[in-house]
């Protein structure tokens, strides 16, 4: 027996969720045109202050604009600037605490930073190596919060700590970039102090603000804290230099250069200009915020020269 079936044509009808194929929304919420300040210090010799274009480079790449802060501001000027810029990154380098202006405009700072979060108004800060330092001596309000330590000129992968997976600043952060912080040579060291883990039990007020997420030995097997994040605030900060991997090729230094250095570098500016994007500060018009703006000034070369500007292929220069 033969069956016979008529052809049909048979149309498939699919319905889309076209808001699902959309890309992500601009967030209202959102600050899409954060800027970040930068603290100068002075030059050793010399009459005038600088700011590594790195740390510019570093924070444009992610999107921001960099407002500098020349040594020779005032403290009231500082803190009218406070009210304008979306987050604040104290840069490596070495001043004298308590009294040089790098450490006092840190300082104010830190201090609004803290009554305005505590009211709810968003301001994250950032410090990288001695900015990392900067921190941990405003929070205990002592320089004997650092050690000594043997860790100029070397790169070296993250010891995290439990803390990491699950904080703020990692918990995003892509698996593979996370894997290459843990198991390569991605983080450039380049500091003869830092904060010992000894330090969180001798001051009990770091414990109190800051969790530790990653450790670290130096040249001769001493353990330094390595990163750490407030825990009631957008506060964070490292002892290595992720501004170096992407933008410093001085051959002064032998900061890492690898695909997964630079995704790194890449990573920790990201998140930092994540957080300043929830600030909601901003200049009251684009005429004051060009007065303090990087746009405004020159770089100068500095690759060849001595002192401690050697370290950097650019920076910044201020009078003072």
């Amino acid at each position: 027996m033969k069956i016979r079936m008529n052809s049909a044509i048979f149309v498939l009808v699919v319905l889309v969720d076209v808001t699902f194929c959309r890309p992500p929304q601009p967030s209202e919420t959102l600050n899409y045109k954060p800027t970040v300040a930068i603290l100068a210090q002075l030059v050793e010799g010399q009459s005038n202050s600088y700011i590594a274009a790195s740390y510019v480079k570093y924070l444009e790449s992610a999107g921001a604009r960099a407002v500098l802060i020349p040594t020779s501001l005032t403290d009231e000027q500082v803190t009218e600037l406070f009210s304008y810029v979306n987050g604040v990154l104290f840069p490596g380098g070495g001043v004298q605490w308590f009294t040089s202006q790098y450490y006092k405009h840190a300082k104010i700072f830190y201090d609004h930073a803290i009554q305005a979060n505590k009211g709810g108004d968003y301001f994250p800060i950032w410090g990288t190596c001695l900015g990392f330092e900067t921190l941990h001596v405003l929070t205990t309000n002592s320089g004997a919060v650092l050690s000594p330590f043997a860790a100029d000129d070397i790169s070296i992968p993250l010891n995290f700590t439990e803390n990491a997976a699950s904080s703020r600043l990692f918990k995003d952060v892509p698996p593979n970039i996370y894997k290459a912080m843990e198991t390569e040579k991605v983080t450039y060291n380049h500091h003869s102090y830092g904060i010992s883990p000894n330090a969180y039990n001798k001051y009990p007020a770091l414990s109190r603000f800051f969790k530790i997420l990653s450790t670290n030995y130096d040249l001769v097997g001493k353990e330094f804290v390595s990163m750490v994040e407030a825990r009631d605030y957008p506060i964070y900060g490292g002892q290595w230099h992720p501004e170096k991997n992407n933008f410093e090729f001085s051959d002064e230094i032998h900061a890492p250069h690898t695909t997964s250095a630079v995704l790194v570098s890449q990573a920790m500016a990201n998140f930092f200009v994540s957080e300043a994007r929830k600030s909601k500060h901003k200049f009251p018009t684009e005429e004051i915020a060009s007065k303090y703006l990087s746009y405004n000034y020159n770089t100068t070369y500095t690759g060849k020269t001595e002192g401690n500007l050697k370290h950097f292929e650019e920076v910044y220069l201020f009078p003072l």
